[in-house]
């Protein structure tokens, strides 16, 4: 599948941990840093992201999720993206999988 899309000045991403025996703080992390490596490809950062939506296999873990998300996306409420959380069955092993749109400098070609 195509994880990244990019026309204009807009980003479409969605990031998942590979390491499926990780623990779910492994797997934030390891999505985080997908992220921000599939956002920095399209020409564009976290500092940029417009809408998060985060989907955990199990809603429980949600408060954990936020502990790591403000440590990820930072202080500065001014970069802070519109996001959703929701529980939802993902792929065994899986624990979680973020889909962001995010903007980019656009100077007329996609």
């Amino acid at each position: 599948r195509n994880n990244t899309v990019a026309y204009g000045g807009t980003v479409w991403t969605v990031a998942n941990a590979m390491s499926l025996e990780a623990d779910f703080d492994g797997q934030v992390a390891e999505t985080f840093a997908h992220l921000d490596s599939f956002l920095q490809q399209a020409g564009s950062s976290r500092e940029q992201l417009l809408s998060v939506q985060v989907i955990l296999a199990d809603i429980r873990t949600r408060d954990r999720f936020n502990v790591l998300w403000c440590k990820w996306v930072g202080d500065n409420q001014a970069h802070w993206p519109q996001r959703a959380v929701f529980g939802a069955a993902l792929a065994s092993g899986l624990l979680l999988e973020v889909t962001a749109v995010a903007a980019r400098p656009y100077h007329g070609a996609a």
